[in-house]
């Protein structure tokens, strides 16, 4: 792979643009700003996120031309926020995606049927599964920013299209493992933010470690009920693609989502707390997406509940996190 084009501004696209210039693959980046454009192409830096990190602009090309940018290269990668991605979709001629490979690093489910992303561009762009690919695993990009050691996973049934990412994000801090299981590691992905809003409203309201190590070992078992009715698939959950992915959540200070739910569990409100982060939580969205779907299938899941009730029916944390304590084994 010599050149991609990349659809997202935001930390985590930034640290993918990161890795892939400094293996010297072309990136034509969509940014929907003219300042973060200039930013990018005069000072080689995102000005709004990672601003920390210098990116090499031998090889950037920053637009906000969508159609150019997508018109530029034979593999697009989208890394914006699920809740986005339907009104991203109605800018693009499906035309423009034809026979290009299409790469998701998108954590959370899309539209009133609470799709996967990849399910979501399949449908509307009639993407054959051949031509997908996901980026995930416990990966925190400012970590990435900083260079310190790093577990990407590259999920692809297409396997000359796998050992390309791979080529192409790895990196003397970074290593890549492949994996066949595309949706898996997707429920897996969305589940996991769900769970770190909950670690973090348990911080919140002051829980200590011991009940974080509760909720973190019945997330494991809700994690499998819920592949296993989803994906019918009895997926080994205990490698980093999986559990690497839930714990990094769960546990790291750079995690937005158990920073937003510790706003919950203090007392601040959804629109508060988004406020004051200035940046998405995707466990928010994916909790009403996956509860949803957990339901139509008949799953009861003690934490998933948790955080719909508290973020979607407004319920009291404290009187949740009761009924929680109870449904813990």
């Amino acid at each position: 792979m010599k050149e991609i084009s990349i659809i997202g501004g935001g930390s985590w696209a930034t640290a993918l643009v990161k890795i892939l210039t400094e293996n010297k693959i072309r990136v034509y980046w969509y940014l929907r700003r003219q300042m973060q454009v200039e930013a990018v192409n005069d000072l080689a830096r995102n000005p709004d996120y990672l601003s920390f990190v210098p990116l090499d602009k031998t090889y950037i090309e920053a637009s906000t031309n969508l159609e150019q940018v997508i018109s530029s290269s034979e593999h697009l990668l989208f890394v914006i926020p699920s809740a986005h991605l339907p009104t991203l979709c109605q800018q693009i001629d499906p035309q423009l995606l034809k026979d290009k490979m299409i790469i998701s690093s998108i954590k959370g489910t899309v539209g009133p049927d609470n799709l996967l992303p990849s399910a979501y561009l399949a449908h509307i762009f009639s993407i054959l599964q051949v031509q997908q690919a996901i980026l995930a695993g416990p990966c925190h990009a400012e970590e990435i920013g900083m260079g310190k050691k790093t577990y990407m996973t590259i999920c692809s049934g297409n396997k000359p299209l796998r050992q390309a990412l791979m080529k192409a994000f790895d990196s003397s801090y970074m290593q890549v493992q492949p994996h066949e299981d595309l949706i898996g590691v997707e429920y897996a992905a969305i589940y996991k933010n769900v769970v770190g809003l909950v670690c973090g409203m348990a911080k919140g309201m002051n829980y200590g470690d011991n009940f974080t190590a509760v909720i973190v070992a019945n997330a494991i078992h809700e994690l499998n009920l819920l592949l296993k009715q989803l994906h019918h698939s009895d997926t080994r959950v205990a490698c980093s693609s999986y559990l690497g992915d839930l714990f990094a959540t769960v546990y790291s200070e750079h995690s937005r989502n158990r920073t937003f739910g510790t706003f919950i569990g203090q007392g601040y409100n959804v629109a508060q707390a988004e406020e004051i982060m200035s940046m998405v939580a995707e466990g928010y969205t994916a909790t009403k997406g996956l509860y949803h779907t957990a339901m139509s299938h008949g799953l009861n899941l003690p934490i998933l509940n948790t955080a719909y009730r508290v973020l979607y029916n407004h319920m009291p944390v404290s009187t949740e996190f009761k009924l929680l304590e109870r449904s813990m084994i």
